[in-house]
């Protein structure tokens, strides 16, 4: 049971970016949103990736009348965008036509999270990948990032990109989440991605296929086998994040559990 350290009474509006595509950002998203709510704090994930929105297909959300590009065109409140998960995560999608791309203003994106100030705990924006204005943006009108890369030299040079982003608009670096490490003897350990970053790894996140099984069934991860050891990361995340006293399990099950596991 995790016991509350500290839990700030104003709203903190959280960043998760990435300098490039394919880190599984949005898969922290999710998967940080709905441990958050499960850790008993009021959480909104918004999508303001809004050419290649994803967060909803995370979340197994369904169409839905409004979304962020509607807000940011000024036809809706946001609250009118705002769509309740089962876990009790409130969730903003994003529209997924390219017809909601037109007239969409998102440099109206800071005054559209300023409308969430005050109420919920945290507000976790999933920005666009790469360095382009929608991630740009997200990062400048967030007050924290949560930087998420690969533990491979581009990614890394890619995140010391947002890094140096965050840093010049004043946003600070909450740390960084190493996302999908296969353990091969190529890859950057933390220490040289602390060097290079300048900021410390929250936490290793293995690449595993109860990963992908859980995006095939629409559930974040945390939600669809809780007690997994890529779940308890997910979670260990989250406490870090909200100043949490929780000491994640992160025993790997064995060669027979995953046997009896295959077998299920």
């Amino acid at each position: 049971m995790a016991i509350f350290k500290f839990i700030d009474t104003m709203t903190r509006l959280v960043c998760v970016s990435s300098g490039k595509g394919g880190t599984g950002k949005t898969t922290v998203t999710s998967n940080l949103g709905a441990a958050l709510t499960q850790f008993g704090t009021d959480t909104i994930v918004l999508d303001a990736n809004l050419t290649n929105p994803n967060l909803g297909f995370h979340l197994g959300i369904p169409l839905y009348p409004n979304t962020l590009h509607d807000v940011l065109k000024g036809n809706a409140h946001i609250t009118e965008a705002m769509y309740i998960h089962n876990s009790g995560l409130r969730v903003v999608p994003a529209g997924l036509s390219i017809e909601d791309l037109v007239d969409t203003s998102p440099e109206n994106l800071s005054d559209v999270l300023l409308d969430t100030v005050g109420e919920p705990d945290f507000v976790l924006v999933d920005s666009a990948a790469g360095l382009g204005s929608e991630s740009i943006n997200a990062i400048e009108a967030s007050d924290e990032v949560l930087v998420v890369t690969n533990p491979n030299l581009p990614a890394v040079t890619d995140a010391l990109k947002t890094v140096n982003i965050a840093e010049e608009a004043g946003t600070d670096v909450l740390g960084i989440v190493v996302n999908r490490k296969t353990g091969h003897e190529s890859e950057l350990d933390e220490d040289e991605i602390e060097s290079m970053l300048g900021h410390e790894v929250i936490m290793e996140v293995p690449e595993h296929e109860k990963v992908q099984e859980a995006l095939a069934v629409k559930k974040p991860m945390v939600h669809h086998d809780p007690n997994h050891h890529v779940s308890e990361r997910f979670k260990g995340v989250a406490a870090e994040v909200a100043g949490l006293d929780y000491e994640p399990d992160l025993r790997e099950e064995g060669f027979f559990t995953k046997i009896v596991n295959k077998l299920r």
